[in-house]
């Protein structure tokens, strides 16, 4: 899909980050979908626009444009520290309508940025899920993801919880 798809998966894209807010239970503020939408577009186009960027879609079986789920991988260079290559995939997003959860969409969808990564000579790829969404967590580890590094989210106003020590 190119950029002239990327608003199709613009419900989705609002749909998990409503799931995300729920999720996470008003301990980070959050963004309005819409808000959040906006921001994501522009980064899509941007990547798309620049060929760093793959967007795959399941469409609805009686509408094609309500998408079941999506997901949006990116492709660029690889981090310094491990020898992965050159080049390196980032999962940067993967969504499926609630109502399509459990059927198999997020594997497949999985399995055809698999396909691109290994047609572009990658060999290596990460994906970031938030730890209270337990079933992405529980998807990814399935498909062979895991922990390799701890993303720690932290307040710069305010005390370290050990500062009267």
């Amino acid at each position: 899909m190119g950029i002239g798809d990327v608003d199709l998966v613009a419900g989705l894209w609002k749909e998990m980050v409503a799931h995300h807010q729920e999720v996470i239970d008003g301990r980070w503020p959050g963004r309005t979908p819409e808000a959040a939408w906006q921001m994501r577009r522009a980064q899509y186009v941007d990547w798309l626009d620049a060929g760093d960027g793959a967007l795959f879609v399941v469409p609805g079986a009686k509408e094609p444009e309500a998408p079941l789920g999506y997901a949006f991988l990116r492709i660029g260079g690889a981090p310094p520290t491990f020898d992965f290559g050159e080049r390196f995939g980032d999962l940067e997003s993967l969504s499926v309508t609630a109502a399509a959860r459990g059927e198999g969409i997020g594997t497949l969808l999985i399995e055809h940025c698999r396909a691109r990564l290994r047609a572009e000579g990658v060999t290596h790829w990460v994906v970031t899920a938030i730890a209270a969404n337990v079933d992405a967590v529980r998807l990814y580890e399935r498909e062979g993801f895991e922990i390799a590094s701890h993303n720690m989210l932290g307040r710069v106003a305010g005390e370290r919880p050990d500062a009267a020590l």
